[in-house]
C-alpha cells in the first residue's frame, strides 16, 4: 500500500526586494506560497494550480522546502527588543 500522506512545501525564491515600514529597500527571500503533495514534485505542480497568478512573473530559482510542525506567527526584527 503507497504512502498517502500529503506533505506541506513551502516555495520561495531569492529573486526580488521589499521595503520595510521606514520605506527602506532590502534585498531578501520571497515567499511565493506553500502546497501539499506526496512529494516535492506532487506539491510543485498543486502550488503552480493554486497560484495562478505567478505566472505572469519571471522566477528562474524557486526554491522548497518541507515545512513540519506548528507555525509560529507575528514575530518581530527590529525595535527596542533587538539584541
Amino acid at each position: 500500500m503507497a504512502n498517502s500522506i500529503k506533505k506541506n512545501f513551502l516555495f520561495f525564491t531569492s529573486e526580488g526586494f521589499t521595503y520595510d515600514s521606514n520605506n527602506k529597500e532590502i534585498q531578501n527571500m520571497q515567499i511565493l506560497g506553500d502546497a501539499t503533495g506526496k512529494d516535492i514534485l506532487e506539491a510543485f505542480k498543486n502550488f503552480k494550480i493554486n497560484q495562478p497568478y505567478l505566472k505572469n512573473f519571471s522566477f528562474k530559482n524557486v526554491m522548497a522546502i518541507q515545512t513540519i510542525g506548528d507555525v509560529i506567527r507575528n514575530l518581530e526584527l527590529g525595535g527596542k527588543g533587538w539584541n
